[in-house]
């Protein structure tokens, strides 16, 4: 180990490869309850280093987990076993390219500077995960992460042209490039897309970029019941319209937000939907609206008259993650998906398995496209239970078409359950994969990939996921 240590000061300098027990602590973990076990920190400043990096810890035999910001809410960046951290927080620079309508970026740019930077520029990186203030595209890029936006202009997938990666032998590969047509030979840079850290280690990005909005409208339409908001969802899509957003908040959502600040609704309706549309031309932004507003058939509708007024129906939504974050108590967050018409049902089952398990679940989320976030809030003496509600959710959003993932990756927490959709001869096939590029698993170990059986226990079986320590929350 100080062999390692010594030639790691050498590649990154000194102060750049973390000993001290505080700095250990703090790679360890990630948003969620685990807590792993970092050897050594190195935060590398170039794909050089990375390579070095990389070489060294190979040639040691010494675990390597590529880490962002640590705001994965799925274990994905904790050093399940002792391991290197290779932080890539140092490669943070950003290049908007406005000609190709492009962003160079290092993998560790916070994701919110990339978007205020093409805000800044005229243009727009659509994808915004809730944690785009803290979290690096990067992470985002290994997870595929998703947001607000995403109904009408896609996930973080459809907005990556290029990528530099250092293999785990060493080999650095160069992944498209600037322009926005490719069709020459495989999709390689999509490989690395989702992949959790586990093939390689992402050091730099070419994002899509496309022109800005000029204007938006919004409406906050109140409804009686979450399932009664879920078959508007439904209505309005299959109705052939198309939000900029969609997003929807149960009662005890909407009562958590309200408890920390005033939200500027006249009542805590029962379920919210916000529902907004951008465009060129204000006349036709709102005139959709309206329209949409009046399609969806609430109980009642406000629609924002100004840009104030929206920014403040649009932190009754944005604000949820900081709120639960500073509660008192301990939170489990979840992030299914289903198909848009079984909305309404799924949300039935997340009713249904609160009252069954008197654990409370404060469900909100991207209801446009099927991705709901049902937020475990529980007492210490209720820990037990955690495990085996979650493991419902998975059960019904997969026995209901969807997935037990959106946008969040399956990490340590979740790998055991990815029997439950996907088959056998499919994860055989990630298995012959990562065996290609890493055949000495040296990325990621314990990650995405099952180990024991998906049922009430997995989290139970991850070391450290109990501990009391707060998470932050991407929802």
């Amino acid at each position: 180990m100080n062999e390692l240590v010594d030639r790691l000061k050498a590649i990154v300098g000194e102060s750049h490869v973390l000993m001290a027990a505080a700095a250990l602590d703090e790679y360890s973990h990630d948003g969620t309850f685990m807590q792993g076990a970092a050897v050594a920190v190195v935060l590398p400043a170039s794909t050089d280093e990375v390579r070095a990096v990389v070489d060294a810890c190979r040639t040691a035999r010494m675990p390597v987990v590529p880490r962002g910001r640590g705001t994965s809410l799925v274990g994905g960046s904790v050093p399940v076993e002792p391991a290197v951290v290779l932080s890539v927080e140092r490669l943070d620079q950003i290049e908007i390219d406005a000609g190709a309508l492009v962003a160079v970026a290092g993998a560790g740019a916070i994701t919110g500077l990339i978007q205020e930077a093409a805000t800044q520029a005229g243009l727009m990186y659509p994808p915004d995960p809730a944690s785009a203030s803290m979290s690096s595209i990067g992470g985002n890029i290994a997870c595929n992460a998703g947001g607000i936006s995403c109904l009408k202009y896609g996930l973080t997938a459809d907005y990556v042209l290029g990528l530099t990666v250092v293999l785990a032998d060493g080999r650095v590969l160069t992944l498209g490039g600037r322009t926005r047509k490719r069709s020459s030979g495989y999709r390689l840079a999509q490989l690395f897309v989702g992949s959790e850290g586990t093939l390689g280690v992402i050091t730099e990005v070419i994002l899509k970029l496309i022109p800005l909005p000029r204007h938006h409208a919004l409406a906050a339409v109140s409804f009686s019941s979450r399932e009664a908001a879920g078959e508007a969802v439904t209505r309005l899509l299959s109705a052939g319209h198309l939000p900029a957003a969609l997003e929807i908040m149960d009662r005890e959502a909407v009562e958590l937000v309200a408890s920390a600040a005033p939200i500027g609704l006249d009542r805590v309706p029962e379920a919210l939907l916000l529902v907004e549309q951008d465009g060129v031309d204000p006349e036709r932004v709102l005139e959709d609206v309206l329209g949409m507003a009046e399609l969806l058939d609430g109980d009642e509708t406000r629609v924002a008259q100004s840009a104030a007024e929206r920014e403040r129906l649009w932190n009754v939504r944005k604000s949820f993650g900081k709120v639960l974050l500073s509660m008192p108590g301990n939170y489990f967050s979840e992030d299914i998906a289903v198909p848009v018409s079984a909305i309404p049902e799924m949300l039935r089952r997340i009713t249904s398995l609160a009252k069954s398990s008197g654990l409370r679940i404060v469900t909100m989320g991207h209801a446009g496209d099927g991705n709901l976030h049902p937020c475990i809030v529980f007492a210490e003496d209720q820990r037990p239970l955690v495990g085996e509600a979650a493991a419902r959710l998975f059960h019904d959003a997969v026995e209901l078409g969807g997935t037990i993932s959106a946008e969040h990756g399956l990490g340590a927490l979740k790998r055991d359950h990815a029997v439950l959709e996907h088959q056998p001869v499919e994860i055989e096939l990630w298995r012959t994969v990562k065996q290609q590029l890493d055949p000495e698993g040296l990325f990621n170990p314990h990650k995405v990939f099952p180990e024991g059986p998906p049922d009430g226990k997995f989290l139970e079986r991850q070391p450290g996921w109990g501990s009391t320590r707060r998470g932050e929350v991407a929802v």
